[in-house]
């Protein structure tokens, strides 16, 4: 544990640091650069998770860091605290470009890696050799990054392939991920999904090189609907006053997991929930119980031109899921283009799948608006770090 002279000597600096930042910068309407010290504040609501004090050092390309408070408030996952601290630093360090090597000031509890850290480490499995010396190695720090994510063990292995290959950087994929481009379920459904993942994750493909870019283009878009049901099934919703209201910190408890051979998300519940987007086939999916969905983002003829070819799919999934768990549900996601089918066909199509024991989901989502999504996510990857 942190003792009390090193929290209040750690408070003391980090007000000179917020003052010298608010003359400096503030004040002055100017923005900091990388390689001046910048204090952050990481809180939800009046809980204050870490206060930390960073800047790049350009002489030996790290990061350096003169405060690192970190609090584990106890009605939050273990080591809340240290993961949000952690999860800042390996970005920041990517971001500013250095070798994510981080180093730790005698400030920071004497100069060594603070204790919340190394127990966090110790629970990845991950031994860091530097503690007393204050330094994370960039080896150790891509070590925790990816753990730190929470990517599954195929995602990993995927990732370090392509890291091998030349085609993709640990430290970018993670990077996407806690920089709020792509969700964690979105990412491994880009890495295992796609031939060149690396691609989507480092925007690559320009519009100008067409065939890529489209190629891409129908990934991303599949991959922004997924996350939009991901979203949707993750959403708890409190009452207030009569009013439903969502809450900003609670998520309903859900395994996401990805098919990568069907492009069909795989969710298990850990409570009751309703599954959305069924039209009057309101169905409840019970603790335990599994869900498949079939992603096809699709324009309305798309849809007509290719259902041949996603029943099979489907009759695939139902045999190689329901064998094992019978009370699997197996849906099929489209966006609401569907609607945009003549009613005859609509209706032969919904009759088939209840043929099939599959559900219709249809996302609120229109094809143009998730391929507007897509476009802006691929164009924000330009402006990351390569």
């Amino acid at each position: 544990m942190v003792s009390y002279s090193d929290i209040s000597k750690g408070l003391d600096i980090y007000e000179k640091h917020v003052d010298d930042y608010n003359r400096n910068f503030r004040q002055r309407n100017k923005l900091p650069k990388n390689y001046d010290w910048r204090p952050y504040r990481w809180c939800s609501r009046d809980i204050v998770f870490s206060l930390l004090v960073v800047k790049h050092n350009r002489q030996g390309n790290f990061l350096e860091v003169d405060v690192c408070l970190v609090t584990n408030p106890p009605q939050y996952i273990d080591h809340s605290g240290a993961r949000v601290a952690l999860g800042f630093l390996l970005s920041e360090a990517y971001k500013c470009g250095g070798s994510m090597e981080i180093v730790f000031t005698e400030n920071v509890e004497g100069g060594r890696v603070p204790g919340y850290i190394c127990d966090l480490a110790l629970d990845y499995d991950i031994h860091l050799k530097h503690v007393f010396e204050g330094h994370i190695t960039p080896f150790e720090a891509r070590q925790l990054y990816l753990e730190l994510v929470g990517f599954s063990p195929e995602t990993k292995a995927r990732v370090m392939k392509l890291s091998i290959d030349g085609g993709l950087t640990p430290e970018r994929a993670c990077f996407v991920v806690l920089g709020g481009v792509w969700t964690v379920p979105e990412a491994e459904m880009i890495i295992l999904s796609s031939d060149h993942p690396e691609r989507i994750l480092t925007s690559m493909s320009r519009p100008e090189d067409r065939h890529l870019y489209l190629n891409d283009l129908l990934i991303a878009r599949s991959v922004v609907l997924g996350g939009a049901l991901d979203r949707k099934l993750l959403k708890t919703e409190l009452t207030k006053d009569g009013q439903v209201i969502e809450s900003e910190d609670d998520e309903t408890p859900l395994f996401i997991d990805f098919d990568s051979s069907f492009m069909a998300k795989i969710y298990r519940a850990e409570t009751d929930l309703l599954i959305p987007w069924l039209g009057n086939a309101e169905q409840v999916l019970k603790t335990g119980q599994s869900l498949i969905v079939l992603i096809r983002a699709r324009s309305d003829s798309e849809i007509q031109r290719y259902f041949v070819n996603d029943l099979r799919s489907l009759k695939a999934l139902v045999h190689k899921y329901r064998l094992a768990d019978l009370q699997t549900m197996i849906c099929f996601l489209t966006p609401r283009d569907f609607e945009d089918i003549p009613k005859v066909q609509q209706r032969q199509i919904t009759s088939l799948l209840e043929q099939n024991g599959v559900y219709l989901m249809i996302s609120p989502d229109s094809l143009s608006g998730l391929n507007k999504e897509a476009i802006r996510r691929l164009e924000t990857g330009r402006l990351i770090r390569q």
